[in-house]
């Protein structure tokens, strides 16, 4: 055999890892596809956005974002969105961290029941969550979905975002 002629184990194997390869990237695009299409929720409006930080007992200081949206068919009425995006939310970080710190979340903890420090532990995600609750709330209002009353909304917080991380 020449040695410029491919043989034909060797031509067969590019083409398999050429076909992984395409099979992979198609693969990628359609998740990243999908996560676009689930992150922009189409048919929601972000109404309220809410920067909260703070300075933890270890001295650092934590951010975090979180954008409330509701479905177009049910939409926050325009007064509440423009009162809570106008308050001054410049303490409530602070204030959240420390009512986190004195009501900590002792049963949402994972299965294993895991130390409040431990990383894997859900026990200062479920904190914070329980302190926004505390903090972060909203004037209620009913919209007339044509089969009753209702209303939704979805707090989502940014990427980037640390609050809990400073009650670990």
């Amino acid at each position: 055999m020449a040695p410029d002629a491919p043989s034909p184990a060797g031509s067969a194997r590019p083409r398999r890892r050429a076909g992984w390869i395409i099979g992979l990237a198609v693969t990628a695009l359609v998740a990243i596809i999908a996560t676009v299409i689930l992150v922009q929720r189409p048919g929601f409006t972000t109404n309220v956005t809410i920067s909260l930080s703070y300075v933890g007992d270890d001295g650092q200081t934590y951010s975090c974002t979180y954008d409330y949206s509701t479905p177009d068919r049910l939409p926050m009425p325009a007064d509440i969105a423009e009162s809570m995006n106008s308050r001054d939310w410049s303490q409530t970080g602070q204030d959240i961290y420390e009512w986190a710190k004195s009501h900590p979340a002792e049963h949402w903890t994972t299965e294993d029941e895991l130390p409040a420090d431990d990383p894997r532990s859900t026990r200062a995600d479920a904190s914070w969550g329980l302190a926004m609750e505390e903090f972060v709330t909203f004037p209620p209002w009913q919209i007339d979905a044509g089969d009753g009353d209702e209303y939704a909304l979805w707090q989502e917080a940014r990427a980037g975002s640390n609050c809990e991380d400073g009650l670990r």
